[in-house]
């Protein structure tokens, strides 16, 4: 299986006179500074995100959220932790799967994200569900934190690789699960060929991307991943590939989208005064990627692995 790292996708809506030079990047970016630097960088920049985050008319998480769920074979009845549940893509499927008599946590750092989930729980009318700001790779909060052997599934959606320690949330989630608990987690597989000249025009403009990943991260390969995940006591991993098509009716929409990610942390890294510059270049390149309705689509791979609790 190839797996290609995934490249730093400009984000939000495109920067226009009344934007350059609104969003300041962080002092400190995540990847290049200690782990609790790295999380508040990464909880901030969610926060930024949170306002137009899945409200740009793009059908991306939440479609992948509910795939996920279908992945982890949620049962009725079953106690799940969700870690870094954003706005809630993975946590209202997941806690229609488990029904009332089941329970859904979700938690992330980023207090904005929380708002948009506990949102979406009050708007689908969910009892068994719930969303708290905490540390996702810890899994630890207070009071009423989970219990070694207390959880039938752990969920992350989209969120792992961007931890600093992910072998040590792992480990953690192992202690947190039953024995034949499930850890399901998705995560990005090959990108679209096709993009690469978009985020090569970009590139000599900006720095920061909160999907760079460090050397040792076991995001880079499927056996990585699988290796590490056997070594902190998982069996019957398994990795799942299936494509992730996402489409924009047109220029406008791919930049309002880009700067509703974590994308967005590139085009903030950009200087103001090369910002116009560093549009042109990207736009140049997304010219050639237009339909003849105007629309442009992506097509990447997104990655599965369900990995079993044993002693």
């Amino acid at each position: 299986m190839s797996a290609t790292l995934r490249q730093p996708a400009p984000d939000e809506h495109k920067p226009g006179e009344d934007q350059l030079g609104e969003h300041k990047p962080d002092e400190h970016q995540p990847g290049e500074d200690r782990p609790d630097e790295h999380k508040e960088a990464l909880a901030r920049l969610f926060d930024r995100s949170a306002p137009t985050y899945e409200r740009t008319g793009v059908s991306h998480f939440a479609d992948l959220g509910r795939r996920l769920v279908e992945h982890a074979g949620l049962r009725e009845g079953e106690r799940v932790l969700d870690v870094g549940c954003g706005t809630g893509a993975v946590l209202v499927p997941a806690a229609r799967a488990v029904g009332p008599r089941g329970s859904v946590t979700g938690v992330d750092l980023s207090p904005g994200m929380v708002e948009r989930a506990r949102a979406a729980i009050a708007e689908e009318g969910l009892d068994n569900a719930r969303a708290l700001v905490a540390d996702a790779e810890t899994a630890h909060w207070q009071p009423g934190g989970p219990a070694d052997g207390s959880l039938d599934a752990v969920l992350a959606g989209i969120s792992m690789f961007f931890f600093p320690h992910p072998r040590a949330a792992a480990a953690r989630y192992r202690r947190l699960l039953v024995d034949d608990g499930r850890l399901a987690l998705s995560w990005w597989g090959e990108q679209d060929a096709r993009w690469a000249p978009v985020f090569a025009a970009s590139a000599p403009y900006g720095g920061a991307s909160s999907h760079r990943l460090p050397a040792d991260s076991p995001f880079r390969s499927v056996e990585d991943l699988h290796t590490m995940l056997s070594e902190e006591g998982f069996g019957s991993v398994e990795t799942v590939e299936q494509p992730c098509v996402t489409r924009f009716r047109g220029v406008r929409q791919w930049w309002q989208w880009v700067w509703s990610t974590a994308g967005r942390q590139f085009w903030e890294s950009v200087p103001q005064e090369r910002m116009h510059e560093a549009i042109a270049a990207v736009e140049a390149e997304l010219s050639r990627l237009r339909a003849p309705d105007g629309s442009l689509t992506s097509r990447n791979i997104v990655r599965f692995t369900v990995a079993r609790a044993v002693r």
